[in-house]
């Protein structure tokens, strides 16, 4: 059972060390996209008092706080966000820390594979198994079940940042974002 300790540990197996944002708040409004630009403006607390991870990449722009999303429209989730199955988010969740957002950039990840997409699993499974999930990967536009390992790929920017990639999960509780950056 996913409980705060084994939350933390999987935010960490999976984003520990690199420029990531993994962050939940409650569901409160009837549009989920609200709640998703809540928690990424930091506007949200997790409902369960859960760790949080905010470690955007040094920017080029003076950045008076650690908010690394643009400030975007609610109209503009539906052109830059693509529904995406369970299985792909959760192979996404482990792509977004290997270089240019691929597994195979993951060091050792041969030997970390499964360890990885089952921290991807009990990190989803706080969400329920009828909780929806977005991608910005381009890929998912027309395949929600697309391999999403090592997406060959455009991704639409949600950022400041030069590349940006990730998933949105929202159940009808709590809304998740988890992401990654690339600032070069």
């Amino acid at each position: 059972m996913l409980d705060s300790a084994a939350w933390r540990a999987g935010l960490l197996e999976l984003f520990g060390g690199a420029f990531a944002f993994a962050a939940v708040g409650p569901r409160t409004q009837g549009d989920w996209r609200r709640d998703v630009q809540a928690v990424m403006m930091l506007r949200a607390k997790d409902p369960r008092g859960w760790s949080a991870l905010v470690v955007p990449p040094p920017s080029a722009t003076a950045m008076t706080d650690e908010k690394p999303f643009a400030d975007l429209r609610l109209e503009e989730f539906d052109r830059l966000l693509y529904p995406v199955g369970r299985e792909s988010a959760a192979q996404l969740l482990v792509a977004l820390q290997g270089e240019f957002y691929q597994s195979a950039n993951i060091p050792d990840f041969a030997d970390r594979e499964e360890r990885l997409m089952g921290c991807a699993h009990e990190i989803l499974s706080r969400f329920g198994r009828d909780a929806s999930c977005y991608t910005n990967a381009a890929e998912a536009r027309d395949d929600p079940n697309v391999n999403l390992m090592n997406p060959e790929t455009e991704w639409n920017c949600l950022s400041e940042f030069t590349t940006d990639c990730g998933i949105v999960v929202v159940s009808d509780s709590e809304v998740g974002v988890f992401w990654a950056f690339f600032e070069d």
